[in-house]
């Protein structure tokens, strides 16, 4: 069975990638790629998503866990080679370095 969403956390040697959303819901939150999985297995769902929305096409992934309570895979990624490209600007902002205390702080 496949899990219903994927999440890929990317990040280099400082900080994490995230964007702000731009629309309800949520609107103005900060965000990891994060999308429905569509049936398929969860790293190529990851993989997609991350293409879909960043441009960028990942040679490798570390799963991380599942979140039970959303049925949700996550999934991290090193991109310190890779610039994110913004392929989504009316659903969210341009993808920024946060901190990965900020992040912490975010995440709980």
């Amino acid at each position: 069975m496949y899990p219903k969403f994927v999440k890929v956390v990317t990040y280099d040697e400082d900080d994490i990638w995230m964007s702000t959303k731009l629309k309800n819901p949520m609107k103005g939150s900060l965000q990891v790629v994060f999308s429905k999985s569509d049936s398929e297995e969860s790293q190529t769902a990851a993989r997609r998503k991350v293409r879909e929305k960043t441009s960028l096409e990942l040679p490798q992934m570390q799963y991380l866990v599942t979140n039970q309570d959303y049925n949700c895979n996550i999934y991290i990624c090193d991109i310190e080679r890779f610039k994110l490209r913004y392929m989504e600007p009316e659903k969210a902002g341009l993808w920024k370095h946060y901190s990965w205390r900020r992040f912490n702080k975010i995440a709980r």
